[in-house]
């Protein structure tokens, strides 16, 4: 079985600290008179599910021209469970790094942070993940490429300069690919077969949306 693990990108999208818009309109329309329906779309290249690259925190860092079409297929995968509260940040006390099986190339952390989705502390409150993690998971996981998450930046909003240096840590300095607000609530005891992540491609971009699939196991 496959499900999605990426939000529809919809005007009511929540936006990191509530900033910005997401406009979806409509060009032209069977409706008046037109032969065709187009639409045009307007939004932050980090709105809705997205992937950061290290481009985003660095300006000599990889962007999406970089990476192979290999990259975005990942066959071991490991979720993680956490319970965590408003603006908490995210650590090894948290996160029981021998449990992670070594050549694990993809971590999503299912937090259950997405139930406020709705709701302002969604991107006001949002939990974060410290820097120190991304060195950690890198020694732990030498195959690892990616941690994707429920919640809506690896930035706590109420932590905003830790979450400056977290992301550095992951995308910079340990190579580890970001996926931010991922629909993670189908999940649960069923394993991942496989993940497949393909970012919307845009010549040189320092991130952007990113539509993500699971296969689940039958087993």
């Amino acid at each position: 079985m496959f499900i999605y693990l990426s939000y529809f990108l919809s005007e009511e999208t929540p936006l990191y600290g509530g900033n910005g818009a997401i406009t979806l309109g409509n060009v032209n329309t069977i409706a008046e008179g037109a032969s065709s329906n187009t639409r045009h779309y307007s939004f932050s290249n980090h709105a809705g599910t997205h992937i950061d690259f290290p481009l985003h925190f660095s300006d000599v860092g990889k962007s999406l021209n970089n990476y192979q079409p290999s990259d975005w297929l990942f066959s071991n995968v490991h979720v993680v469970f956490v319970t965590v509260k408003e603006n908490q940040i995210i650590d090894e006390q948290q996160i029981s790094l021998e449990d992670i099986p070594e050549n694990t190339e993809l971590i999503l952390l299912v937090t259950g942070f997405s139930k406020y989705r709705k709701e302002k502390r969604y991107w006001n409150n949002n939990p974060g993940l410290a820097p120190s993690l991304a060195l950690l998971l890198r020694k732990r996981c030498r195959n690892l490429r990616a941690i994707g998450f429920d919640f809506i930046s690896l930035s706590s909003f109420q932590n905003r300069s830790l979450g400056r240096i977290a992301h550095r840590e992951f995308l910079v300095n340990n190579d580890i690919l970001v996926i931010e607000d991922m629909k993670l609530d189908d999940l649960g005891v069923q394993p991942i077969t496989r993940c497949i992540a393909q970012p919307l491609m845009v010549e040189n971009a320092d991130g952007g949306p990113i539509s993500v699939i699971a296969e689940l196991s039958n087993d």
